[in-house]
């Protein structure tokens, strides 16, 4: 993985372009591969790289789209308990219901 691909992602622009880097290496892959059976010159060893790289890819892109959900769930879910009146800023001199 570049060190492109390793940055964190925490604006808008920043995620797009993190995908549309991804989508091109996914892009390219399939030209490839395109290119080779076009020519008759895609063999048993090309499938296996091939399949191996793409499996690679999608495993790397699945752990990182599942870390910025949960990411981002962790982060709601904490700004929702500070803003309530039980959460982690409730004073203890308030009254309660």
């Amino acid at each position: 993985m570049s060190g492109a691909d390793r940055r964190d992602a925490r604006e808008p622009e920043d995620l797009a372009a993190l995908v549309g880097s991804r989508l091109t290496r996914y892009v390219d892959l399939w030209e490839s591969a395109s290119a080779k059976l076009s020519t008759g010159s895609y063999h048993a060893d090309d499938l296996v790289d091939d399949w191996f790289h793409w499996l690679g890819m999608v495993s790397r892109d699945t752990a990182a789209a599942a870390t910025l959900i949960l990411g981002g769930m962790a982060g709601a879910a904490s700004e929702g308990a500070a803003g309530r009146p039980d959460g982690p800023d409730a004073s203890e001199d308030e009254p309660g219901p």
